[in-house]
């Protein structure tokens, strides 16, 4: 090989190690955003609102239970927007009832039963009937021989009733994984009527608000920055629209939830 050309094969050969292959330049990624026990409940709230709706359209009791127990298990804290007097638009004792109309045996159980009353009434008229026994006019006593030999001893007397029966468990938890769960916020919206509000987003954590619609109606929700650009929407029809985001670093955001319907409606908006 000539000088010349072995030269121009080594510059070439040079050259191609010193360009990265496809696809192998180096990045700078972000740090992956952490997920708190708050946005966790969010989520398990709006599943538990989606399980409801479908244990209703199916008429299962089951499907409502397990959703009340779901709900159980995420606190709320109060927003302090919410409208004077606005009841939330899912509860576990509203699913409870629902799911007792659903299962009428369910709702056919005696309370006294459950609550031991029964034990304590059964007492009450058995001592009733000894007193009124006792008050009743005896006739008069007759004379009898004596007896040749002592009476017997008298009969023990008889076992104590029996203890009533434990409560029924507490319904919920004592303590959550939820931590102190996520910011609930109820708001009446008339139809076609918007309502927006600033939330201050930390950075490197996982940002999730949902609207939880009555169904009623259909809600949209959507997400956007302090200089207007669009972040997230949920526009879907649905009623339970949810934004998820990951901002990199704390920011002012606003949310904008609109009512699609010709109804008003009820709309519990809960964000970590």
């Amino acid at each position: 090989m000539k000088p010349a050309l072995r030269l121009l094969t080594v510059l070439g050969v040079a050259l191609a190690c010193a360009v990265p292959a496809p696809g192998a330049t180096a990045r700078q990624t972000s740090p992956a955003a952490a997920e708190t026990p708050e946005a966790r409940g969010v989520a398990q709230w709006v599943t538990a609102a989606e399980l409801a709706a479908w244990g209703r359209e199916r008429r299962d009791a089951d499907a409502l239970l397990v959703a009340a127990r779901m709900l159980d298990e995420v606190p709320l804290r109060a927003g302090p927007g919410s409208d004077p007097g606005a009841a939330p638009v899912l509860t576990a004792a509203a699913l409870r009832q629902e799911a007792a109309e659903l299962r009428p045996e369910a709702a056919a159980i005696d309370p006294v039963v459950v609550s031991g009353a029964r034990a304590r009434a059964d007492a009450e008229a058995r001592r009733l009937r000894e007193r009124e026994a006792a008050a009743a006019p005896r006739p008069p006593p007759q004379r009898q021989p004596v007896p040749s030999a002592p009476p017997p001893p008298p009969p023990p007397p008889p076992p104590p009733p029996p203890p009533p029966p434990p409560p029924p468990a507490m319904v919920g938890v004592q303590s959550s994984p939820f931590g102190d769960g996520p910011v609930s916020t109820v708001k009446r919206l008339d139809s076609r009527e918007s309502w927006s509000f600033e939330i201050d987003a930390r950075g490197a954590e996982i940002l999730r608000v949902a609207a939880i619609g009555d169904g009623d109606t259909n809600v949209d929700l959507t997400i956007r920055d302090a200089a207007g650009k669009l972040l997230c929407t949920d526009g879907f029809g649905d009623h339970y629209p949810v934004c998820t985001l990951a901002p990199g670093a704390p920011a002012r955001l606003r949310v904008h939830v609109v009512n699609r319907g010709a109804l008003w409606t009820r709309v519990q908006v809960l964000t970590n």
